[in-house]
């Protein structure tokens, strides 16, 4: 006599079919997972990138930069209020570095590259169910053979040197017909795998077309570049103090 779980263990896998239904049902999930991540995450991250690209080439010409400076600085250019959270914060970030230079422009010390997180949260959802599939699928795999082992153990138990046959054959077809979930959970996580890379390269080509716009908006001035120009100036100014006197002293 088995115990309640096992009893139901057992009547589930023992019907025809289960472990091929329960394999189909991965791979329908993993198929499912990819379209839900396509329309509620992929589909707006894109959306979101694509406007704030169309919002910074308004700014065109010998005088972008001026332009945009003015634009940022009266407030009226908001690239990811409302957007992506990942977005956002980094525009924060980023505006945060822009510091007003006196020729009317926006200076940054950092690359857009370098302040931005990777908005990558559509691959990671999906590389994070790839691995979980395949757990599952052994999973189930594993309870399967469990099944079929304590199905034949009681067979053996009851009946003779026939029945023994019949059983081992038995355990044999079941265990053999449980790894079909197994070969679907690493089926699934294959696709889900293939599309996460896919999304992810072409977030990255996007990314980096906005990061190029946005770093083309502003001059850039790392502290070493400043620290420089600060050493040129004051040298420009010793040689003038130093050169004064000798003037005066000629005239």
């Amino acid at each position: 006599m088995h115990d309640p779980v096992t009893t139901f263990v057992i009547d589930v896998f023992s019907r025809p079919g289960a472990a091929l239904m329960m394999a189909g049902a991965i791979l329908a999930f993993a198929l499912g997972l990819i379209g839900k991540s396509a329309y509620f995450e992929y589909a707006p991250l894109k959306e979101d990138l694509r406007r704030m690209a169309d919002i910074l080439s308004d700014f065109r010409g010998p005088t972008a930069q001026q332009q945009f400076a003015t634009a940022v600085l009266a407030g009226n250019i908001r690239l990811a209020d409302g957007g992506d959270p990942v977005l956002e914060l980094g525009w924060a970030h980023y505006r945060s570095q822009l510091t007003e230079t006196d020729d009317g422009r926006l200076a940054a010390s950092v690359h857009a590259a370098t302040v931005f997180e990777p908005a990558d949260r559509p691959a990671r959802s999906l590389e994070w169910w790839a691995n979980l599939l395949v757990a599952v699928g052994l999973t189930i795999t594993f309870v399967g053979i469990v099944a079929a082992l304590t199905e034949a153990t009681s067979a053996m138990a009851e009946g003779g040197g026939a029945a023994m046959q019949t059983a081992l054959i038995g355990l044999l077809t079941i265990a053999a017909t449980k790894f079909w979930t197994s070969i679907a959970g690493v089926l699934g996580s294959i696709i889900l795998r293939l599309v996460a890379r896919r999304r992810r390269l072409a977030i990255e080509n996007m990314e980096a077309r906005f990061f190029a716009t946005l770093d083309g908006l502003v001059r850039f001035a790392p502290p070493e570049k400043v620290m420089l120009e600060q050493l040129a100036v004051l040298r420009r100014i010793e040689a003038a103090m130093a050169a004064g006197p000798g003037r005066e002293g000629a005239a």
